[in-house]
């Protein structure tokens, strides 16, 4: 039997409707969708949504953690056993340049994973750091954003963390901060210098994530990009690299869409 197909719409509040096709269901039995987040164990890693006239609606009031969620196909009262549901199509416009309202900022976007199977990405942060444009020049790069759920203000700076190297007995985690200008409305700007992160030698890799302290004391805020359409912009988004005197420098984005820093041996 072939799995069914889910056409998604996502709105920019966070709901999340799917009307299945060939769904095959007993008559008189129930349907639902169950989504199930990876690497959870705990009753709140699974989210049950009514199937009614073959269509489910994932309300933005529901509660999701941060992570991947897979989405299948189950029959009968509290099943978990169920058939993966193939991706059809997804209308996330709404996504794209969303402004969050108040309280935590929530992302949910549903896309295909590698093997063909329908998911979910989700993001819950608060505050949240959002990055836009990047200008690269002079060997370093200057990040443009807007922090929400906090302000930035007087004494605000962006820190890079390197959780240092496991070769040779370890090297110790790094840290170096630069001043944050702060705008209205929540809008930040830095400037950060690849040689102030390339310590010589750079014999390895290292990624160097980056934060935002919207104020002295306060806590760090991950940099992120994550209002928009785009769940994974590991390889989507490539920067070109700066080079120096043994080493390579570029920014990059993780699988998560998180910013950092990757620094790299020149050969």
């Amino acid at each position: 039997m072939s799995a069914p197909t889910a056409h998604c719409v996502a709105d920019a509040a966070g709901t999340v409707t799917f009307e299945l096709t060939g769904a095959h269901q007993v008559p008189g039995s129930t349907a639902e969708l169950l989504l199930r987040r990876r690497g959870g164990g705990t009753p709140a890693d699974e989210v049950r949504l009514p199937l009614t006239a073959r269509r489910a609606v994932l309300d933005r009031g529901t509660p999701l953690a941060e992570g991947r969620w897979d989405v299948l196909h189950v029959t009968g009262p509290g099943a978990r056993d169920g058939r993966p549901v193939r991706p059809g199509t997804r209308d996330v416009r709404a996504l794209v340049d969303r402004v969050p309202g108040s309280g935590p900022v929530a992302v949910r976007v549903p896309y295909p994973t590698a093997d063909g199977r329908l998911a979910l990405r989700c993001w819950v942060r608060a505050p949240h750091a959002e990055a836009g444009a990047l200008h690269l020049a002079d060997g370093s790069m200057t990040v443009r954003g807007v922090l929400y759920g906090a302000e930035p203000g007087h004494g605000a700076t962006a820190e890079a963390r390197w959780c240092g190297s496991p070769r040779a007995g370890g090297t110790a985690p790094r840290t170096h901060r630069v001043p944050v200008t702060a705008g209205a409305g929540g809008a930040f700007a830095f400037t950060l210098p690849y040689a102030a992160l390339a310590e010589p030698p750079v014999s390895e890799r290292r990624l160097w994530d980056l934060w935002l302290l919207p104020a002295p004391g306060a806590p760090a805020v991950r940099l992120a990009r994550i209002l928009d359409d785009i769940w994974d912009r590991e390889r989507v988004h490539v920067y070109p690299a700066h080079r120096a005197d043994g080493w390579l420098a570029a920014p990059r984005y993780s699988g998560d869409n998180n910013l950092r820093v990757c620094l790299d041996p020149a050969d």
